[in-house]
């Protein structure tokens, strides 16, 4: 699926403004700053895949598990990530409650009794299976 790869720019998820070349304008002070010098407070850079990057959000509604998250954006189109994550959907046979998928986002809400591990582990393979795709 590599060929369905495109650019996407960072994005400062605080300032909500685009990284570029690994740089950004703080639109307080107007300065260039390095993202590497911005972490959040648990160490992860302050910034994420931005537009045209898909937005996946998965949760999950059943009682055991409905704190549950998992967020990621990815630079593939729409539809393939949408396909590669309803395949493991088939594959563990999960209980969908919805989905919901735009241009830009795709939300999916799972209904299945799993745990917080189990969750983390099949949420983490819905945001990386595109990279398992063949051509």
């Amino acid at each position: 699926m590599a060929s369905l790869r495109f650019h996407d720019p960072g994005w400062h998820g605080d300032l909500k403004t685009p990284v570029v070349d690994g740089k950004y304008m703080d639109p307080k002070s107007g300065e260039i700053k390095a993202i590497e010098d911005d972490v959040t407070e648990d160490g992860h850079p302050g910034y994420c895949g931005g537009p045209p990057a898909v937005d996946i959000i998965v949760k999950s509604i059943h009682e055991d598990t409905i704190g549950c998250t998992y967020r990621a954006a990815r630079p593939f189109p729409m539809e393939a990530l949408l396909s590669a994550i309803m395949k493991i959907v088939k594959e563990k046979q999960l209980e969908l409650d919805s989905v919901m998928a735009t241009s830009y986002a795709i939300r999916v809400n799972l209904a299945s009794k799993l745990t917080e591990d189990e969750f983390g582990k099949i949420g983490g393979r819905m945001m990386n299976a595109i990279y398992d795709e063949k051509e």
